[in-house]
């Protein structure tokens, strides 16, 4: 398990303003209007998917759904970014191998002949290049429902290529994500 999260394209972070004690029972979600999604992530298979991997992650951890009277309120937010990367490579100049006159000497008699010569790359500057790519995060949030204040977020970043991929890594996702919950 270790060796495949590692392999992930995504990083995981939490912050933490409050300890997760016993006092925390039961969660219900926010209304999908205070849960935002964009591009990808804005289908009914990919809120469905994080819903029920929000879900199965806080039942595994010994808490309860309940909308009447919820002691934490979930919200979640998938947000797809495009970005520029630059990149600064370094381009060589290969010359290509050729034949060389040379002249040598034997008994005092200059004679010539053709060597054949290969030579090393030659630096020659840098390339400026840049690239588009696609960030996405996915932000899952624990509320006090008594405060209205966030006492845990969660969230992963990572590039994103393929999207039937990534709809499809989010069950992965949240779990990692909920691996850095407290408690």
């Amino acid at each position: 398990m270790i060796v495949l999260s590692s392999c992930s394209s995504y990083n995981y972070y939490s912050v933490s303003n409050k300890n997760l004690n016993g006092n925390y029972r039961t969660y219900a979600w926010l209304p999908e209007s205070k849960s935002k999604a964009s591009n990808i992530y804005n289908n009914d298979v990919a809120t469905d998917r994080i819903v029920e991997a929000v879900s199965t992650e806080l039942n595994n951890r010994g808490f309860r759904l309940n909308n009447k009277k919820p002691d934490l309120l979930i919200r979640y937010t998938a947000v797809v970014n495009k970005e520029t990367r630059s990149y600064n490579e370094p381009v060589y100049y290969d010359p290509p191998g050729r034949f060389v006159p040379r002249v040598g000497y034997h008994r005092g008699r200059a004679f010539y002949y053709y060597n054949y010569r290969d030579p090393f790359p030659v630096y020659v500057g840098n390339e400026y290049r840049t690239v588009n790519v696609k960030q996405g995060s996915v932000i899952i949030d624990l509320i006090d429902r008594k405060t209205s204040k966030v006492i845990w977020r969660g969230w992963a970043e990572g590039e994103l290529s393929n999207p039937e991929k990534a709809i499809a890594e989010l069950p992965k996702v949240v779990s990692n994500i909920f691996k850095k919950l407290p408690g």
